[in-house]
């Protein structure tokens, strides 16, 4: 019978060899971009495309050749950064989306964070989305930076006073006449008056009834200082 002496040090070697080997897999991989598709979408050299963690940028129709207020610079911006150059791509506990693309937190190799230098400059919303929540604080505070300082889509923010619904779950937001904001479980509904606190607080625009791009007519800035 083996003796407890030659056992117990194979074990602890076996687990932080398996410790070690999460690690290195969790600090990413080196990969070189070919194209910049939008603000939060890149494609490799080796044909894979990369959606950024965290993140959510203005919308382009590239087939219509549109976009999203500060699409156009989200995407310019990216593009100075990253362009053709090497990347260092961080997972999270979910490594693929539902269309295939790879879902990660994209470095540069100064080590700065392209999803949070983003963020930091207004060309991008948060958007936390369980389980990938590593850096959700780190880039939430990017955010805030950028709406205390009005930067990009911060600078001109503009609303009337309203009513918009938020899910717990989801971190989403809504108008109450979305088809998705009367799904929401009571104990999950939470209620902002504008739709900054709702950013401030951490949620998403809804993509079904996309609160963000539906400004009431005449809209007047909204005069109360961010939230805390």
């Amino acid at each position: 019978m083996k003796s407890w002496g030659k056992i117990v040090p194979k074990v602890v070697t076996l687990v932080l060899l398996l410790v070690l080997g999460a690690g290195g897999a969790g600090a990413g991989e080196w990969a070189t971009v070919r194209r910049v598709a939008d603000g939060d979408t890149i494609e490799l050299t080796d044909g894979r495309l990369v959606r950024y963690l965290g993140i959510d940028a203005p919308e382009i129709d590239h087939a219509g050749g549109t976009a999203q207020p500060f699409g156009f610079e989200a995407r310019t911006r990216n593009r100075e950064w990253v362009g053709s150059g090497r990347v260092r791509l961080e997972t999270d506990l979910e490594r693929f989306d539902a269309y295939g693309r790879t879902l990660a937190y994209v470095f540069l190799p100064d080590g700065s964070l392209v999803n949070e230098k983003l963020l930091a400059e207004g060309f991008a919303f948060c958007l936390a989305r369980a389980p990938n929540l590593k850096h959700a604080e780190r880039l939430l505070g990017a955010q805030r930076a950028a709406m205390e300082a009005r930067r990009g889509i911060w600078g001109d923010w503009r609303e009337k006073p309203g009513r918009f619904v938020g899910n717990r779950n989801s971190l989403r937001f809504h108008r109450p006449d979305c088809p998705e904001a009367k799904r929401i479980r009571p104990a999950n509904r939470v209620t902002f008056r504008t739709r900054w606190e709702a950013h401030w607080a951490g949620y998403s625009p809804s993509r079904e009834c996309q609160p963000d791009f539906a400004i009431p007519a005449d809209p007047t800035p909204w005069p109360l200082p961010p939230p805390r």
